[in-house]
């Protein structure tokens, strides 16, 4: 199967969709399926009076903010269908094309169309927690309608629909779509293996937790649950990587985003997973949450809020989840399994296998295309 990868944005960024395109075609790359990485974010300055730009977001961030519906709605998905066609008459010929993300259709006739699409629109716009990051909140009433239109014209030309869990997958049941042509399977891990890693048993607890939004990914109820276990352990540690919380507090360590491609930092990334005794990241909302697979190649216990259908990609074996996001539970997870390193251990090695078998992109690439496949045997081809 020859397959086009296209992405909303820059296909060959390792930030564009948490990485997934860009580790995902890469891997497709391997077994020369790509043809060609195509992106489908085709705007023009013309757009700019079409709505593209959310006024009021952007005066709030003091630069411009893309309106956040602009791409589903029906007009704009035509528009972005009809600039994508030159684009792909020049490409090389293909059988399918795999797109990451909703938008414009860069599809032929009679050409296979697969797409990954994250949740419905209707849940961003309507899960406060969602709607507010994403920017999703304040034209809901005047916009969500038309959105929620044309993500079905979409959704109804792909043959296949790849959603990460089965909880994404419930958010677009209203669209009455055929549940066969949905395939449910989480994303694979961004990360390298770094091997078995053996960790003292007496080690004081280091907490490490990773992630761009402090908030929203539940930092500061991670810091007051903290606060408890350094109470009972004074030489325990928390690490957190990947924002710039202004947090001083006495065992805390905050070292913000690291570049993997920056091989000073990268190493620096491997040192503290390497150092860590749990990974810890009590976020309110992921879809699923890659880089709970990253902590587990690295043999740590990881501890989450349950949600989003967070527990079926990552079983109990692995992994601690919350009922609620309470800090002296929390806190008691975290003593706990510095009480019993053995425990812990065997979480870390559960959940070595579970990424292992089932996350890396050779697994995750390689279960894609066989559906794929099997889609376009089936007789799928886009309309």
């Amino acid at each position: 199967m020859r397959i086009l990868g296209a992405t909303l944005g820059d296909p060959w960024s390792a930030a564009t969709y948490s990485g997934v395109p860009y580790h995902l075609f890469a891997e497709l790359d391997k077994s020369g399926r790509i043809v060609g990485r195509l992106n489908a974010d085709v705007w023009r300055p013309i757009d700019l009076v079409r709505g593209f730009v959310d006024l009021h977001r952007s005066v709030e961030s003091r630069r411009p903010v893309r309106n956040a519906y602009w791409r589903f709605l029906p007009e704009n998905m035509e528009l972005q269908t009809r600039r994508l066609r030159p684009l792909v008459q020049n490409l090389p010929a293909h059988d399918a094309v795999l797109q990451i993300g909703v938008g414009g259709i860069p599809a032929k006739t009679g050409t296979l169309m697969a797409a990954h699409a994250e949740i419905s629109v209707e849940a961003a716009a309507t899960l406060e927690m969602f709607s507010k990051s994403y920017g999703f909140a304040r034209q809901r009433d005047r916009l969500l309608a038309r959105a929620i239109e044309g993500e079905l014209e979409f959704l109804t030309k792909c043959d296949l629909i790849w959603t990460n869990t089965r909880w994404t997958a419930e958010t677009f049941a209203h669209h009455g779509l055929p549940q066969d042509k949905f395939w449910i399977h989480a994303p694979a891990c961004n990360a390298d293996d770094p091997g078995p890693i053996e960790r003292q048993a007496d080690a004081p607890p280091h907490v490490l937790f990773s992630g761009k939004d402090w908030v929203r990914k539940g930092g500061p109820l991670l810091l007051e649950a903290f606060a408890m276990l350094r109470r009972r352990f004074p030489a325990a540690r928390l690490t957190i990587m990947g924002c710039v919380p202004p947090v001083k507090d006495p065992g805390v360590e905050v070292i913000g985003f690291l570049d993997k491609k920056q091989p000073a930092e990268a190493a620096r990334i491997d040192e503290v997973f390497r150092s860590a005794t749990v990974f810890c990241m009590p976020s309110h909302w992921e879809s699923v949450g890659l880089v709970y697979m990253e902590a587990a190649l690295y043999g740590l216990p990881v501890v989450m809020l349950r949600g989003q259908g967070r527990e079926l990609v990552f079983p109990e074996s692995m992994a601690v989840h919350l009922d609620s996001p309470d800090a002296d539970s929390l806190a008691e997870v975290l003593i706990h399994l510095h009480e019993d390193p053995e425990a812990a251990h065997r979480m870390g090695q559960a959940g070595r296998r579970c990424v292992l078998e089932n996350y890396t992109w050779r697994v995750v690439a390689g279960r894609l295309v066989e559906r794929m496949e099997a889609a376009l045997r089936a007789g799928g081809q886009c309309r």
